[in-house]
């Protein structure tokens, strides 16, 4: 009798461990993930770090992420909403985190729903991130060129849509800032790409028919709890086990990239085997 109790609290013991393990891996390390985009429309590499959801993480996590970039040496950086929490009290450490990010190389950001919050709270606080060299794109696209390549680069929160909705007329739909928005980003020959926080902007009625090159989102946390073999437990909008969960998806003729983020904030259930990720993105 007390040799199994010998063993079944070793088992106990070693249960706790691995869980708390895989807490720290999930809120203490960062994985850098590759992908390379193909298109017609490029004719020289161009290198992208994406990242998204730092969400105020602490100051050693941000360490990583600025020394990993700073490695990876690319040619943007993509942050794709929710880089600070709706509940800071003030934009500090972020405004130093964008900082770091401005001297490695040029930095364009999307709004998340953090940011959106947070700025409703603090709207003085707008005018800090383009001091700083922060390039924000709310519903607006630039067109720039790297290394002779033309790339037109957009930012929306909203959700996109190609087709009338309930109580919708074809009229009021094509009036309306987002769809006009939309059109005019895709109006182009040059590599389209589109950084939108929550993918389901993407993913829901239809909107995917749009044909933008590249969708980057996160949002998602990977699905917070990344269960072994089948992928995310949970994600807003989608729900238990999504189908997008991270990763590279295609979509008729878009591919959507989806981050799992660097942290996580106010989620009922903590990050779970589930490393922060910066993307590192060739388009070819």
């Amino acid at each position: 009798m007390k040799r199994k109790m010998i063993i079944i609290i070793s088992i106990l013991c070693l249960l706790a461990f691995a869980f708390i393990y895989e807490l720290y891996v999930s809120y203490y390390t960062l994985d850098a993930t590759s992908y390379n985009i193909e298109s017609e429309k490029i004719n020289e590499d161009v290198h992208i770090v994406m990242i998204g959801d730092v969400h105020d993480g602490h100051c050693q996590i941000k360490q990583k992420v600025i020394k990993q970039i700073e490695e990876l040496k690319p040619d943007l950086i993509l942050c794709v909403g929710d880089i600070i929490d709706d509940g800071s009290q003030n934009d500090k450490d972020t405004l130093a985190f964008f900082k770091s990010l401005t001297e490695i190389s040029d930095v364009y950001m999307s709004l998340g729903n953090h940011e959106i919050a947070y700025y409703q709270e603090h709207s003085q606080d707008f005018k800090h991130l383009s001091e700083i060299g922060v390039t924000l794109l709310e519903e607006e696209y630039v067109d720039i060129t790297i290394h002779n390549q033309k790339i037109r680069l957009g930012g929306m929160y909203n959700y996109a849509f190609s087709q009338m909705t309930g109580g919708i007329t074809k009229e009021d739909m094509q009036n309306s800032p987002t769809y006009q928005f939309l059109h005019d980003m895709t109006d182009t020959e040059s590599f389209q790409l589109m950084m939108a926080h929550r993918p389901d902007s993407f993913i829901f009625a239809d909107a995917n028919q749009w044909n933008i090159d590249l969708v980057v989102s996160g949002h998602y946390h990977g699905g917070q709890i990344i269960l072994p073999f089948i992928g995310g437990l949970y994600a807003p909008e989608q729900g238990f086990f999504p189908t997008y969960d991270y990763g590279l998806f295609q979509l008729n003729h878009m591919q959507m990239l989806i981050t799992r983020g660097i942290s996580s904030s106010g989620e009922y259930l903590p990050r779970f085997n589930n490393p922060g990720e910066i993307v590192y993105i060739t388009l070819k």
